[in-house]
């Protein structure tokens, strides 16, 4: 979403205050002039911040889609001149010409040719779920990023694999670039048996390519990758300014003389403004929220909600307040997970809309779950359609409900025999109220309610039309 308020700006209000500013005024008319100059170089600046939070989003998406077809000198000039990246524990490659050669190696390329893949060589690097927080001057950000990637070599072998990056930019002459990126794999695993295959490692796990390409310097931190439980140092651990906007907007009452008319036109662009940035705050509390819900943190994950938040999950029943969130989410796991247990919960897909007034917030998030405990792999898939609510400028969770598409076992997939049922309600960690809605997940079918009509006709959705029967029986 490119926000265009930068250019109208200056020429709108701006023009009109420049128009204004010859013209003798009353000593309260100078007040007024000065308030509106002041409101305009403050939007012009928090239409910056928004802006940089979508350039960022680019480059880095951009990022995975150059290391998916091997164009690893495109990527390199993503960073700047002295940037770095941090892989793994093989250590920190510095400058764009070791960074395209760390990539181009891991990537199955030739350091000497041009862009492109090798014959049969897989690479995508899907870049998922940014949190991204910009300072305040505007000039500098910090993210963080989910990679899924898919790998392999034709008839010779397919893997998957999974990281954290946490990376910082900078703005150079105006231009965003990655300044540090910072690579935490947290395991490359062969597709068959997949991550809950992997047995824990020992000692030294530097990479091939990183043996045969020493780095330039040490990893400041070293971890074990899964199926050890590493978290990735958050950025933002203690910084709220990802998930804060304005608060709640207030209605003024404009006279109707040349000045009046242009406080209107600051307080309509103020108000879109407003809600753009919130719309980037929600996104970035439901990515913090998945991270968290990743590693087990539930005490983090369940301060995202209000005091009266509500957290309800398939068919386990809902749970409200912090406390008795994070009591429900030890279904998942115990805090801070257990060794071999994998809880990847992706944030996907955001359709988000910001009531006018900048106070409320619906968010429709996919989640697409790979899992693993006790040697057993699990696929998942649902869809969250949440609510959520402005704090006086802190964004948090008010309604959290999590509909399970369907499980299905790792290796047997999601038809068949592999096919996992829901789970009901537990009588062990019991909910404070029963689910809302009760439902089964695949081969059963539902449609989960829309928070939003259609963007295109404007008609309702026919929610909850439900298939709960096999037709086989139904013939019958």
């Amino acid at each position: 979403m490119k926000i265009q308020l930068q250019h109208f700006v200056p020429t709108t209000l701006a023009l009109g205050l420049i128009l204004l500013s010859p013209l003798a005024h009353s000593q309260s008319d100078n007040a007024r002039l000065s308030a509106l100059e002041t409101r305009i170089s403050a939007i012009e600046q928090d239409t910056a911040q928004v802006e940089a939070l979508t350039r960022i989003q680019r480059i880095q998406r951009a990022f995975g889609y150059y290391l998916d077809k091997g164009y690893f000198g495109e990527a390199a000039d993503l960073f700047t001149d002295n940037g770095l990246v941090q892989y793994g524990v093989d250590g920190i490659y510095t400058g764009k010409q070791r960074i395209r050669e760390l990539f181009t190696r891991h990537g199955g390329g030739s350091v000497n040719a041009g862009p492109g893949l090798p014959y049969g060589r897989f690479n995508m690097h899907m870049q998922l779920q940014p949190m991204v927080t910009v300072a305040a001057d505007g000039n500098t950000a910090k993210a963080r990023w989910r990679e899924w990637a898919m790998l392999g070599q034709y008839e010779e072998a397919i893997e998957w694999g999974d990281a954290i990056l946490e990376n910082e930019y900078v703005k150079e002459n105006g231009v965003w670039k990655v300044s540090q990126m910072r690579y935490y794999t947290n395991f490359v695993a062969p597709y068959e048996g997949g991550p809950a295959s992997l047995a824990p490692v020992s000692g030294d796990w530097t990479t091939e390519v990183g043996k045969a390409f020493p780095a330039d310097a040490p990893v400041n931190e070293t971890y074990q990758p899964f199926p050890a439980v590493y978290i990735p140092p958050y950025h933002y651990e203690s910084d709220l300014s990802a998930i804060r906007s304005d608060p709640p907007l207030q209605q003024f009452i404009r006279s109707n003389d040349a000045i009046g008319r242009l406080e209107a036109l600051a307080d309509e662009h103020a108000a879109k403004l407003a809600r753009a940035r919130s719309l980037r705050a929600v996104e970035n509390l439901q990515s913090m929220y998945g991270y968290y819900l990743d590693k087990g943190q539930w005490e983090q994950a369940a301060s995202l909600f209000t005091a009266d938040g509500t957290w309800e999950f398939g068919q386990w029943g809902i749970y409200r307040g912090p406390e008795s969130i994070a009591r429900g989410m030890t279904l998942m796991g115990p805090q801070g997970l257990e060794q071999g247990q994998l809880n990847n919960y992706p944030m996907l897909q955001a359709v988000i809309h910001v009531s006018d007034d900048n106070s409320h917030a619906w968010g429709r998030f996919r989640s697409d779950v790979m899992l693993a405990r006790n040697g057993q792999g699990r696929w998942g898939g649902g869809v969250y359609e949440n609510e959520y609510v402005n704090d006086n400028g802190i964004w948090k969770i008010s309604k959290q409900h999590y509909w399970v598409t369907f499980w299905g076992d790792y290796d047997k997939g999601w038809t068949g025999e592999g096919i996992i049922p829901v789970e009901g309600m537990s009588s062990v960690v019991p909910p404070d109220e029963p689910p809302s809605v009760v439902y089964e997940s695949l081969p059963n079918t539902f449609i989960i309610p829309f928070h939003y009509d259609h963007p295109v006709t404007g008609e309702p959705h026919n929610d909850l039309l439900r298939r709960d029967q096999d037709p086989r029986e139904q013939q019958q």
